[in-house]
């Protein structure tokens, strides 16, 4: 049983999380913006090299992203689009999480040269 094991710990942790969502990452980051797109119903935290998670407290959902190569800008936008794709967000551009919707690419010169795309696409297991 996973309360014996670990006690009231995620629940302290949950609760630590989404009454302090800045001292997870800091101000500006994609974990802030997702705990704040849902206070008190999402944590999420990012790991390093292409490492993402997400919890969603009301679906019992948890979501984990690995992009192979570490890539930080996909994880960020895959990371979007798998929460509009369950469901979990209408419209992201109208969220904390439009920076991460289709983040524009400029080059050193300032000058728009692209912007990243998820093509990550859910299907249902079984």
């Amino acid at each position: 049983d996973q309360d014996a094991v670990y006690g009231d710990a995620l629940g302290t942790l949950f609760q630590a999380m989404t009454a302090h969502p800045e001292l997870v990452s800091g101000t500006g980051r994609n974990d802030l913006a997702f705990m704040q797109t849902a206070p008190l119903d999402w944590v999420a935290k990012i790991g390093a090299d292409g490492v993402q998670v997400i919890g969603v407290r009301s679906a019992g959902l948890g979501i984990a992203i690995k992009v192979v190569d570490g890539n930080m800008r996909a994880l960020y936008t895959a990371a979007v689009s798998a929460l509009q794709q369950l469901g979990l967000v209408e419209t992201p551009e109208a969220s904390p999480l439009a920076p991460w919707v289709r983040p524009q690419l400029k080059n050193f010169m300032g000058l728009h040269t692209g912007e990243v795309r998820s093509v990550l696409t859910l299907t249902k297991a079984g």
